[in-house]
């Protein structure tokens, strides 16, 4: 007993210990959520402009299992393309659901971006169908599509993400060694500790912005998102609905209703972090400084 109690002492075992801890945590998270969501991979990277402005490209998309007599017009599924080798999947609109000759289901779909008509696979067999899309959570799938990119283009965008990482970090350990050098100056006036807070207070503010107004097959925000289809569709039949950490487009297209996806909010949850950060690094110890320059005096 005494030995293991010397072993976890080591920070490098701990170390070991705290990345296998959280591989099984992430491993164990995963099969939940494929068991909740009834597919073997309920997530997927949104890498094509069909859907777009409802989805985009970056686009993070998650899909629960559905039968076809589940499913019905107007929802938006994943399914294997029928004509490519390797069945890449694919995430469009259906129009149209009947049953053949034979008892089989055949879907017909199209992309938003279109509209009219049917897409290139359509009637496509329901055997091809992985899922119904249930919510998206817009840009971070962009984290991963370099990858798929020419590999100069996927270089320049990782070594910019990482040397913001860097001044980020760089910052906040700067920050940290003025606070263990006075206790009194860490409460709101070392350089250091108002750069950080000012770098980190922009950048927020910058992704609180994008998140509403940015722009682009890539980076549409929710505000932009909506002008789009107003200007589409006319804004009287374009419908805004804001839930917490949620929203949705809805469009009323040639006399129905044609939902939009259930979208994770960026701004709201950007909003919660702007006020909890400043609370936590402004108001509390500023509060803080007042109330020991009291009890000292």
């Amino acid at each position: 007993m005494t030995a293991l109690k010397e072993i976890y002492r080591s920070r490098f075992i701990r170390v070991i210990l705290q990345v296998i801890f959280s591989f099984v945590l992430a491993f164990s998270l995963l099969m939940l959520i494929r068991t909740l969501l009834g597919v073997e991979n309920p997530f997927f990277v949104v890498s094509s402009g069909s859907m777009y402005p409802t989805l985009n490209i970056g686009d993070f998309i998650v899909i629960q299992r559905a039968t076809p007599a589940q499913l019905k017009i107007g929802d938006i599924v994943v399914f294997m393309d029928p004509h490519a080798r390797l069945k890449a999947p694919i995430v469009h609109r259906i129009v149209n659901i009947f049953v053949d000759e034979s008892g089989n289901y055949k879907i017909a779909t199209v992309g938003d971006a279109v509209s009219v008509g049917l897409d290139q696979f359509s009637p496509w067999d329901a055997s091809l169908l992985i899922g119904r899309v249930i919510m998206r959570i817009p840009y971070i799938g962009n984290l991963y599509l370099p990858l798929l990119l020419k590999e100069s283009i996927a270089r320049k965008e990782i070594i910019i993400i990482i040397s913001i990482i860097i001044i980020l970090i760089a910052l906040m350990l700067l920050s940290g060694d003025e606070e263990k050098k006075d206790a009194q100056k860490k409460v709101l006036w070392s350089g250091a500790r108002i750069i950080y807070i000012l770098v980190i207070n922009l950048l927020l503010l910058y992704l609180l912005f994008f998140s509403l107004w940015g722009w682009g097959i890539y980076s549409l925000g929710m505000l932009e998102e909506y002008r789009l289809n107003a200007e589409k569709y006319g804004s009287k039949n374009v419908f805004l609905t804001i839930g917490f950490m949620t929203y949705r487009i809805d469009c009323l297209v040639y006399g129905s209703i044609r939902q939009g996806a259930l979208t994770f909010s960026w701004s709201q949850f950007l909003l919660l972090i702007i006020i909890l950060f400043n609370v936590t690094e402004i108001l509390i110890p500023y509060i803080r400084f007042r109330l020991n320059r009291r009890v000292s005096s």
